[in-house]
C-alpha cells in the first residue's frame, strides 16, 4: 500500500541513506587532472596540525549511511588531490563564505599548523571533512551542523599563497591516516567541483522512496541490480529519464531517477518507487 500519496501523484523523493550507497574506498587514489594554474594553494604537501586528535582510533569501514553534500565554497580549483598533495584547494576572494560538506559534528575548531586554522567535522557515514585557511571561524567543537551551513569565512593563514580553501577529508577521526580525494567523495554525493554554493546538495534533488527498490544499472528491470532503495529513506539524485514502463500499485510509469552511487558511477531507479510527483520531484532530465 502506497502512504502518503494522493490522487495520480506516486513515486519519490530521495536524500542521503547507506542503503543506496555501496561502501567506500578507505583509500583512493588521485583520479582528479593536475593543476594547471598557479592560484593560490597550500604551500606545504601535506599541511600539518597542532591541534590534538580527537581520537586515535582505527577508520571504520565507511560503509554506514551516505548524504547528499553540498557545494563547500565557490571558486577555482588551484590545487587537486595527488601523492603530494592532501586534499584540494578551492581558491576565491579574502571572506569568501565556506560551508559545511555535509551535516554532522563540529569535532576540530581552532588553530592548526599549517592550516593556520581549521574545522573538522564528523558526518554519518563515518567520514570527516577538513577545512583550512580560514581567517573566520562560524563554529565551536560540539556544534551540530546541517549541509550547507556557513561555517567559516575563506583565509590565507598558515602555509599559503592566498586565500583559499583547502578541503580533506578521512575516512574516520584520526588525524594520522591520509584522507581521500575529495573530488569523488563529492562526486558520489551529487557535488561537482568547481561549484556554486545554495540550493541544497550542490545543486542536486533529495527524493525519497516509499517502498524498498532495485537500484539497475539502466533504465530497465532487466539490467543488473546495483543497490537498494528503502521506505522512507531519502538519497541524493542527479536527473530523471525516460526507460523501460513500470507498474506498481495500479500505477505505470516510464520515468527513471538517476542517483549517485558511493563506490562511484550512477545507477537508476524507477520513479513509480519514489514519493512525490511523476519523476520523484527531480526536475533536471538526463
Amino acid at each position: 500500500m502506497r502512504l502518503g500519496l494522493s490522487g495520480f501523484t506516486p513515486r519519490v523523493g530521495l536524500a542521503a541513506a547507506a542503503a543506496l550507497f555501496l561502501p567506500l574506498v578507505a583509500a583512493s587514489a588521485g583520479h582528479a587532472a593536475p593543476s594547471t594554474t598557479t592560484a593560490a594553494r597550500s604551500t606545504t604537501t601535506a599541511p600539518s596540525t597542532t591541534a590534538p586528535s580527537t581520537t586515535t582510533a582505527a577508520a571504520p569501514a565507511a560503509s554506514a549511511a551516505s548524504f547528499a553534500a553540498s557545494c563547500p565554497a565557490a571558486g577555482t580549483v588551484s590545487q587537486w588531490y595527488s601523492a603530494g598533495h592532501d586534499g584540494v584547494d578551492i581558491a576565491n576572494a579574502l571572506g569568501t563564505p565556506i560551508f559545511a560538506v555535509g551535516s554532522g559534528e563540529v569535532i576540530a575548531s581552532g588553530p592548526a599548523s599549517g592550516y593556520g586554522q581549521w574545522i573538522r567535522i564528523l558526518h554519518s557515514d563515518g567520514t570527516v571533512t577538513e577545512y583550512g585557511h580560514m581567517y573566520q571561524r562560524d563554529v565551536v567543537v560540539g556544534q551540530r551542523v546541517t549541509a550547507g551551513q556557513r561555517i567559516a569565512l575563506m583565509g590565507s593563514e598558515g602555509e599559503s599563497s592566498g586565500p583559499h580553501l583547502h578541503l580533506r577529508v578521512r575516512v574516520g577521526t584520526s588525524t594520522t591516516i591520509r584522507g581521500i580525494d575529495p573530488v569523488p567523495y563529492l562526486r558520489d554525493r551529487g557535488v561537482s567541483l568547481p561549484c556554486t554554493p545554495g540550493g541544497g546538495g550542490g545543486g542536486t534533488t533529495s527524493v525519497t522512496a516509499w517502498a524498498e527498490a532495485n537500484v539497475r544499472s539502466c533504465a530497465s528491470t532487466g539490467c543488473t541490480a546495483l543497490s537498494k532503495v528503502y521506505a522512507n529513506q531519502s538519497y541524493p539524485a542527479n536527473c530523471w529519464k525516460t526507460g523501460q514502463t513500470v507498474t506498481a500499485e495500479g500505477y505505470t510509469s516510464d520515468k527513471w531517477v538517476e542517483l549517485p552511487l558511493n563506490a562511484g558511477g550512477v545507477g537508476y531507479v524507477s520513479a513509480i518507487y519514489l514519493k512525490g510527483d511523476a519523476t520523484g520531484g527531480v526536475t533536471r532530465q538526463c
